[in-house]
């Protein structure tokens, strides 16, 4: 449809939908643990976005960046990891690692993403 793309930089470590659920969806992904660098090229990326003539984006004072998914209503930010943890998904499920995550606040996913399956090796997607 008229208005959609996608940019995927030569890396694949940054992508840019617009058009998708959330009307504009900024991923910004690296192997590694210093997440610090994958956030630092997140905000350079905001920042470049945010400042481009024309766009502004709808904000409420009470519940921050309103979004089309209510729950991504806030920051409409969520970072994950992804991580092995192959004891608590031994039985070839996240039923334990959801039930360690849920009151810490945190979430469980399969590495695709919401209701897909978690990897072969134990590996959940933790946001």
């Amino acid at each position: 449809p008229h208005g959609r793309g996608c940019y995927v930089s030569a890396d694949r470590g940054f992508i840019v939908w617009v058009g998708e659920e959330d009307h504009l969806r900024i991923m910004c992904m690296k192997k590694g643990s210093v997440l610090n660098a994958v956030f630092d090229r997140l905000k350079t990326a905001l920042d470049v976005i945010g400042g481009i003539d024309g766009i502004s984006f709808a904000m409420s004072p009470d519940y921050g960046v309103v979004t089309s998914c209510p729950t991504n209503l806030g920051t409409g930010m969520r970072a994950s990891v992804h991580i092995p943890l192959p004891n608590l998904t031994k039985d070839g499920t996240d039923k334990k690692a959801k039930a360690i995550a849920k009151p810490l606040g945190l979430s469980v996913r399969g590495l695709g993403g919401e209701h897909t399956p978690i990897g072969r090796d134990g590996t959940c997607d933790i946001s």
